[in-house]
């Protein structure tokens, strides 16, 4: 029978607190991503194209988002100048690509009152499946976009969302 000595032991114990550390501080997100906070001001246009011609409008509106120092997740409002305004939330990722879930009330976009007031021969609450509106920012910069569906007077329509905004502040 093998006596362990008290160096054995300790080096055991070692490697277990090693081993033990390693898996409580992995982060299966990744690294956590630079803060998103600011005001942004932004232009949205948004699209609508049937058999018909198409509609393109452009609406002007502030968004202000925060950091929520949890695995680059963040939230905020965005404001219409029609005074429309609604929660934005989602998550950065590194190297600045970003996953909003929300853009008003979940789903994203289907209700978002400015839009609906501009078509309102459309079915927001019926848009296609939309469950994340993509983007990035870069430096100063916010981009997103999503092209999905929304039936308008019974047809099915493709509708276009593309929000380019500048950090004021």
């Amino acid at each position: 029978m093998r006596r362990y000595n008290s160096i054995d032991l300790i080096a055991a114990s070692l490697a277990t607190a090693a081993l033990w550390a390693a898996c409580v501080s992995y982060d299966p997100t990744g690294p956590h991503a630079a803060a998103i906070n600011g005001t942004f001001s932004a232009q949205l246009i948004t699209v609508l194209q049937n058999a018909g011609a198409p509609r393109q409008d452009t609406s002007l509106l502030t968004v202000t988002l925060r950091d929520s120092l949890y695995r680059g997740r963040f939230w905020g409002f965005y404001r219409f100048t029609d005074g429309d305004s609604g929660l934005v939330a989602g998550t950065l990722f590194p190297h600045g690509r970003i996953e909003t879930s929300h853009f008003g009330p979940w789903p994203p976009l289907a209700h978002v009152d400015h839009i609906g007031f501009l078509y309102p021969l459309c079915s927001f609450d019926r848009l296609g499946p939309v469950y994340v509106v993509n983007g990035d920012v870069q430096g100063d910069t916010l981009r997103l976009g999503a092209t999905t569906t929304v039936p308008c007077s019974e047809v099915a329509t493709s509708f276009e969302f593309r929000l380019l905004g500048i950090r004021e502040r």
